[in-house]
């Protein structure tokens, strides 16, 4: 999904151009939203992608790996052009029968868009007209703000992903204030403090105190802790209490290993972050670990599960252990990356123990652990948005068609890195189809919105 099929927060003093529309709105009368079935394919996600929508088709027999590629009417080369769109494809094996398929769609799709009254210069003024990306502040899937208050940081983990094109870096203090005074707060689920290492900015206090202020329903702080080993540190805290969660990222149950993950010599902060977890615990603050598996640490899973509730039982509010995603550092030490299949076993085993001794452990898919490898603990993934329709959250992620087609799961899958199939493969994933839907509630926007200073749209 691309930013501007999410909600989005304008900058201080920028204006985006457009609020964008969610093209749902002319496909769905059009009969052209997945899973809909056309001609001898089936329509099995849409995206967009630049200055054109992509739908993906699926042929069973054969699979062509075809697409239908839509654009509002302009100068260009295309298959066909109509009066509102231009249509072309991709693929291989075209035939006679594809390009029936091609002016059929374009004379539902002319239909829909006139009964609407559209020009061309409409359909790109709501559709593919994109904000500049600095212009603005993505709203995650979930309602979730990220800030990220510096690109800085103490430590360089091998699985980092906050080196690679994160969206949402906000590194002056004063822009960050101004964003927070005017936070549409009552719009959002959490407001997530992170960076780099956001406590390495001596005003984090100052700006979370404006995000409760605002009435932020939830306050995230993300860090590595070894800051908060410091006497005093957590106390200024102490007055968002009700509201603020600690997310302290620790990776192994052992100096050794703990330093091999964070790429740090100093094996002396592996007993400053566990420091932090016992103050912020004994202080009552709700505390999440979050321990990102690669090969060196993922054996240990099981181990790392018993050491925290071992050492922090019931104040230890819940444990996540992500897939480190392909990017950022994770891309550039692949060689340390899993299959996916590698992590279920320790994963299966971690829950199990948590469910014994009443230790909420989950995994994450915001690191894109798809449901499917583990189809038996969809109680244990953090469902955050909707993805139905065949759609991913955000453009570098997709949903095979010839192995994604028809799933169950389809809502609450946010998709699989391109990457990772690049190096993997896709062979691991399989439709859901033996199982329902679970019905897990989601609070997301499912469309495009700007979201204004009081909330409003």
């Amino acid at each position: 999904m691309s930013l501007w099929s999410r909600a989005i927060i304008a900058m201080p003093g920028k204006t985006p151009a457009v609020v964008g529309g969610d093209l749902r709105e002319l496909l769905e009368p059009a009969g052209l939203l997945p899973p809909a079935a056309w001609g001898s394919a089936q329509i099995t996600a849409w995206q967009v992608e630049g200055d054109h929508a992509r739908l993906d088709l699926h042929f069973d027999p054969p699979d062509k790996g075809f697409a239908i590629l839509l654009r509002p009417l302009d100068d260009g080369a295309g298959y066909r052009k109509g009066k509102a769109w231009v249509i072309s494809y991709r693929g291989q094996g075209f035939e006679a029968a594809d390009g029936l398929l091609l002016e059929a769609t374009l004379a539902r799709l002319e239909a829909a868009t006139a009964a609407r009254g559209w020009s061309a210069q409409d359909l790109r003024f709501r559709y593919f007209t994109r904000p500049v990306a600095g212009d603005t502040l993505e709203v995650s899937p979930g309602k979730k703000l990220y800030i990220r208050v510096t690109d800085h940081c103490d430590e360089a983990c091998v699985f980092c992903n906050a080196t690679e094109g994160n969206a949402n870096v906000v590194p002056s203090r004063h822009t960050v204030e101004e964003i927070l005074r005017d936070l549409p707060a009552g719009s959002l689920s959490q407001v997530i403090f992170t960076g780099g290492e956001p406590t390495l900015i001596k005003s984090l206090p100052r700006m979370v105190f404006l995000a409760y202020e605002r009435g932020a329903k939830e306050i995230i702080i993300q860090t590595n802790g070894v800051f908060f080993a410091q006497p005093g540190t957590l106390e200024p805290y102490l007055p968002f209490i009700d509201r603020l969660g600690l997310g302290f990222s620790l990776h192994a149950r052992q100096a050794d290993l703990s330093a091999v993950m964070v790429n740090h010599a100093d094996t002396k902060r592996f007993s400053a972050k566990i420091a932090a977890i016992d103050a912020a615990v004994a202080l009552g603050f709700r505390v999440k670990i979050t321990c990102v598996v690669m090969r060196p640490n993922v054996e240990q899973i099981p181990d790392f599960a018993r050491f925290c509730w071992e050492r922090w039982g019931q104040k230890l509010t819940r444990l996540q252990f992500s897939y480190a995603m392909p990017r950022g550092n994770a891309w550039l030490n692949r060689h340390l990356l899993l299959r996916f299949s590698d992590m279920v076993p320790p994963l299966q085993a971690a829950f199990a123990y948590g469910r014994d001794v009443g230790l909420p452990i989950e995994t994450s898919q915001t690191a894109c652990l798809p449901p499917c490898l583990m189809p038996n603990e969809i109680e244990q993934f953090d469902v955050y948005g909707d993805f139905s329709g065949g759609a991913t959250s955000d453009p570098d992620r997709v949903k095979p068609p010839g192995r994604c087609q028809g799933c169950n799961f389809d809502r609450l899958c946010a998709g699989v890195w391109q990457r990772y199939i690049d190096v993997f493969g896709d062979a691991e994933l399989q439709a859901v189809t033996d199982r329902p839907d679970p019905g897990t509630p989601v609070d997301d926007y499912l469309e495009a919105e700007l979201l204004a200073a009081d909330g409003a749209t």
